[in-house]
């Protein structure tokens, strides 16, 4: 247990807690990562092309240390996200569905799903090397030998797939598409991915509820967009999908009315 501690350690900080999969991944905070997360705005504003996946972190919380921001909004999010997961899975017919889980970031997502269905093949995708090798190192931890996680552009995933019959039972999409700057184009594309479910979730604004509203750069960024739970809806029926089940909730830790919604819908290919 102590060795597996040291090799998660070195890999902090994580943006999921693993806790309930059976691995410790948060762990008192260290001050250099608090100082990190305090200057991720200040990297964000001069690197166009940083993705930031951790925290906005404050002077107040630098101070008087308190539950990461993604911690607390994994709780908002992780409920709707397993009960999508467990509803598709019930209604495939597949005894060993093929799974894609795209903006994978750490695998927590790609790792629960193993948990629930332990005859799926799953792969990750995320552009980023640490999280993928975060990804790696707890399927290897938790001893899931049906993950796999590659460091690949997931618009690089829909390009290779065009063409080609679809490869996936299920699809998992969640915490990425506002990242991109043209999320219902992405959506669109990975029509031709799918031949079951799709379950997407994403930071939505609270600003607006018109299902035409869009905008990017994101606010407050250079790059990535913000749409509403509406828009979300209509570019998935847009794009062939069928919805089966739509959510919409609040991130709690997120200030920000356009960074507070939380948008989720489970689908099936049309």
């Amino acid at each position: 247990m102590a060795s597996q501690h040291s090799e998660v350690r070195a890999l902090r900080p994580w943006y999921h807690d693993f806790s309930r999969l059976g691995l410790q991944t948060h762990f008192l905070p260290r001050r250099r990562d608090q100082l990190r997360a305090l200057l991720n705005p200040l990297r964000r504003r001069f690197d166009p092309h940083y993705v930031e996946k951790g925290e906005r972190f404050s002077i107040r919380q630098f101070l008087k240390p308190s539950l990461p921001a993604h911690t607390i909004n994994q709780r908002a999010k992780e409920q709707i996200i397993e009960a999508y997961l467990k509803q598709s899975l019930g209604d495939m017919a597949a005894e060993a569905p093929s799974c894609l889980d795209l903006f994978c970031a750490d695998g927590y997502y790609a790792c629960l799903l193993a948990t629930l269905c332990p005859s799926a093949r799953i792969t990750g995708v995320d552009l980023d090397p640490q999280e993928i090798e975060r990804a790696r190192t707890a399927a290897r931890l938790l001893k899931f030998s049906n993950l796999r996680f590659e460091v690949r552009d997931v618009w690089e995933v829909v390009r290779v797939a065009a063409g080609e019959p679809p490869a996936y039972d299920l699809i998992l999409c969640t915490g990425g598409l506002y990242h991109l700057n043209q999320p219902a184009d992405f959506l669109r594309a990975l029509r031709a991915l799918s031949r079951g479910h799709l379950i997407v979730q994403s930071v939505v604004t609270l600003e607006s509820h018109d299902p035409s509203y869009f905008v990017t750069p994101a606010p407050g960024w250079k790059h990535g967009s913000r749409f509403t739970h509406a828009a979300l809806g209509r570019w998935l029926t847009e794009a062939g999908w069928i919805t089966l089940d739509a959510t919409l909730n609040e991130l709690p830790a997120n200030p920000r009315l356009c960074d507070r919604g939380s948008s989720y819908y489970r689908c099936v290919a049309g």
